[in-house]
């Protein structure tokens, strides 16, 4: 076993484990802590160990932000992709709203940043439909 498989295996689990019982998720963490241990490089191992114990948060996903900067982002981010004017209109919107998020991501604690930053990646994927022709709704 390397690390890659391991890591692949591990986040496959966790999206199957959702709403798991705490019984079930502690027999899993048991089974990866064993596969982890079968990993040739000592370094790989330990983070496998590491990220083994973190399987219930994989499975909960990452907490909602709660600083300023990620109520404000989430805030744009919602109206960029509610927004009802021209193709052209809300492309501009969108551009100036990612140009936010960003800064907002750099002002934002280390621990809601990079999720801040991800925020773009929706507006990424709005501007490419409406520049492709989409309405940008789907």
């Amino acid at each position: 076993m390397d690390y890659e498989a391991f890591d692949a295996q591990l986040l496959e689990l966790a999206d199957s484990l959702r709403g798991a019982d705490e019984p079930t998720v502690a027999a899993e963490i048991v089974r990866l802590k064993a596969l982890a241990g079968q990993i040739a490089d000592e370094r790989s191992r330990r983070l496998a160990l590491i990220r083994a114990e973190k399987l219930p948060e994989f499975i909960s996903g990452p907490k909602p932000g709660t600083s300023p900067q990620y109520l404000r982002a989430s805030t744009l981010l919602g109206q960029a992709l509610a927004d009802k004017g021209s193709p052209l209109e809300r492309i501009a919107h969108a551009e100036r709203v990612k140009t936010e998020i960003a800064a907002l991501s750099r002002q934002a604690p280390r621990r809601e940043s990079m999720t801040i930053l991800r925020m773009n990646s929706s507006l990424v994927r709005l501007i490419e439909r409406l520049r492709d022709g989409s309405d940008g709704s789907t």
